[in-house]
């Protein structure tokens, strides 16, 4: 099985990103969170397709090579890369919440606005079939 930071990406999904989602967003379980995420193996290992088919999770397509939906351009990556660097945790656990609070507190100050063009990168990214595009 595919491994992503020693985690098997199932193994992240169902003991992370579910309960993370159960515990913050029980409304996006209800309804089945949207995936965007791109054809690493760790993403289209079977193992990993048959949960998400189960979970009844949509994964949104995503062309094989697609500069335009990388996640550096979205702003929270790099922001919340520089507030890590350099830092160390003991375990998963505190790296995970870190990252939760960092991320929250980037939100809340409007610091990670770059997500919200996602949506419409990803239509756009669809519309020209994966070709790269400029100006957006």
């Amino acid at each position: 099985m595919t491994e992503l930071s020693g985690i098997p990406s199932s193994s992240f999904i169902i003991h992370h990103l579910r309960p993370a989602l159960r515990k913050k967003r029980p409304q996006t379980l209800e309804l089945g969170p949207l995936l965007l995420h791109d054809n690493a193996s760790s993403h289209t290992a079977r193992i990993v397709q048959d949960l998400l088919r189960d979970y009844q999770w949509e994964v949104l397509p995503h062309p094989p090579y697609s500069p335009d939906l990388s996640p550096c351009d979205f702003d929270l990556f790099p922001k919340l890369n520089n507030q890590l660097r350099g830092r160390r945790f003991h375990c998963l656990d505190d790296l995970i919440s870190e990252v939760g609070r960092i991320a929250k507190d980037l939100c809340e100050s409007s610091a990670a606005d770059g997500i919200q063009k996602l949506p419409g990168r990803w239509e756009r990214t669809i519309q020209v079939n994966g070709s790269y595009f400029e100006g957006f």
